[in-house]
């Protein structure tokens, strides 16, 4: 009857054993289940009786150092505590010592936790005053330890048990009072040896006259202990949520993974050698995670020819690298198409990126070298399609112009980007007028008339012999040169012309032949 403590420990030969200590009066025990090599199999019951004094014993733990397995229990009734030496083997039948009330400093003990420093320490639950005693032994566990009694704390109202936490080098003991329904968190930010710090963290898990609290545990990657309610029968589970980082948060492995952090921040590495031995040792390193540099550079963008672009990184560091390799904290991009990226840098040395694409409109526009037409044809000129206006040195605004005289033309459009582009092209005129004709009156090419001088009646056509005198002149209206000078044939020979359209141009000359 009244069952209180339970230990389940692995013997170093692979077998497991619990240990139940209980009882009040002359019939409080400790009892021992051997379950064998598996916690699944049958126990068989070993009986060792009241031993050590034992009074109402509640609280029990049982710890290994130096080869050897120490217990200890609190006596509610005698306000003292037993110590069990197993030796070597929790097989062995345990010697029980009581070990007294340490100068009354005990009163109604009813919870107790083992906690190793570089020794080990027992602290105590005191409900009756609402306090707590630690026992530092310093020596060894089977010598008198040292006895400290915490002072009172308005957060111990009814302290029934007491578990600690190792973490990052720092010690934190948890207790929960019996009649308040809640745990009070230890902090021990000046060593174990120090006054602690009380902290309610009020009624966490439903608990309901919380009577024992486990160790805590650690299970991959969360802390957690469990609570007996005594009022409804149930079990509390306290834990420590785990973050989201880094991508990989425990590993056994002497060489763990790589890992990576998705969000700035501050996290910690915690390494534990022995873990749950009296050789633990634990070794915890900060790691701040910075936020990567921001860099922004616009969105890719279309500019048009001949003008220039800004570049600013929109960024608050300080450190700037263009694909230039300038390191100013602006670009200015005037030549051809390309692709541009800024490289930040922060005070860290996290580097960051970002990229745009520029692209120069129109792609092409000229008309290529000047040309030349033939008098009495025409030319084409084209701007090409898909243009938002045309403005032609003509006057015109289609997208094609037809011309027929030579000269200096332009044309200024604008293209779908709003760029603005011209292009100029210079057209000469040239003339096909027959080099030789036949006047010997057989009405074949017995004159010298072009067509083309019909298109052009007000030119004036002049014919020049070797030396310089004019032999004949008429219009383009005119039937043309019959070959004659005052109404007689020329000598057949080589003759100069020369045509003035009397439009502007350039006269044209050449030489024409007779031939009889």
């Amino acid at each position: 009857q009244h069952v209180e403590g339970i230990q389940v420990k692995k013997n170093q030969d692979g077998n497991w054993y619990g240990f139940i200590s209980g009882g009040q009066d002359p019939n409080s025990k400790l009892i021992r289940l051997d379950f064998g090599k598996s916690l699944q199999s049958s126990p068989s019951v070993h009986d060792f009786g009241n031993i050590g004094l034992l009074d109402y014993p509640i609280d029990l733990n049982i710890i290994f150092d130096n080869n050897t397995w120490t217990g200890f229990t609190v006596n509610y009734q005698s306000n003292t505590i037993t110590r069990f030496d197993f030796g070597s083997s929790l097989a062995n039948t345990p010697k029980a010592t009581n070990m007294g009330s340490f100068g009354n400093s005990l009163n109604h003990p009813c919870g107790l936790s083992t906690i190793y420093t570089s020794f080990w320490s027992i602290f105590i639950t005191n409900i009756d005053n609402k306090s707590i005693t630690r026992l530092d032994f310093k020596d060894a566990l089977n010598q008198l330890p040292v006895v400290t009694t915490f002072p009172t704390a308005p957060e111990l109202d009814s302290p029934f048990d007491i578990t600690f936490l190792k973490d990052c080098g720092q010690i934190f003991g948890f207790v929960v009072n019996r009649l308040k329904n809640d745990v009070v968190r230890m902090d021990f930010p000046n060593g174990i040896l120090t006054t602690p710090k009380y902290t309610s963290l009020g009624n966490i898990g439903g608990l309901s006259h919380p009577h024992g609290i486990t160790e805590m545990y650690r299970l991959d990657n969360e802390i957690f202990a469990l609570v007996a309610n005594v009022d409804n029968h149930t079990i509390s589970r306290l834990y420590y949520t785990t973050c989201t980082e880094p991508s990989i948060l425990t590993s056994t492995l002497e060489h763990p993974e790589q890992r990576f952090y998705r969000n700035p921040g501050r996290y910690n590495i915690l390494l534990i050698e022995d873990d749950g031995l009296s050789t633990e040792s634990s070794y915890c390193k900060d790691i701040v995670v910075v936020p990567k540099p921001k860099v922004s550079l616009p969105n890719d963008t279309i500019i048009c020819r001949e003008s220039t672009l800004t570049l600013h990184g929109i960024t608050s560091e300080q450190n700037y690298l263009w694909s230039d390799s300038s390191t100013i904290n602006s670009l200015s991009v005037n030549i051809h198409d390309s692709i541009y990226w800024l490289q930040v840098k922060n005070y860290f040395g996290c580097k960051e990126k970002d990229t745009i694409k520029i692209t120069r409109y129109p792609v092409n526009f000229s008309w290529g070298n000047d040309t030349t037409f033939t008098l009495g044809e025409s030319i084409d000129l084209d701007a090409g399609a898909g243009m938002q206006e045309y403005r032609w040195s003509t006057g015109e605004s289609t997208s094609k112009i037809t011309v027929i005289k030579p000269g200096t033309y332009s044309v200024f459009v604008i293209d779908t980007h709003t760029c603005k582009m011209g292009d100029t092209i210079s057209i000469a005129l040239t003339i096909d007028v027959p080099n030789f004709f036949t006047p010997n009156n057989d009405n074949i090419n017995d004159r010298w008339a072009p067509r083309l001088f019909f298109h052009y009646p007000e030119a004036i056509i002049q014919i020049c012999d070797r030396f310089g005198k004019t032999v004949a002149s008429y219009h383009g209206s005119d039937p043309g040169w019959d070959g004659t000078y005052n109404g007689l044939p020329v000598a057949p020979d080589t003759y100069w012309y020369i045509i003035d359209l009397k439009n502007g141009i350039k006269p044209f000359t050449g030489q024409v032949s007779i031939k009889r």
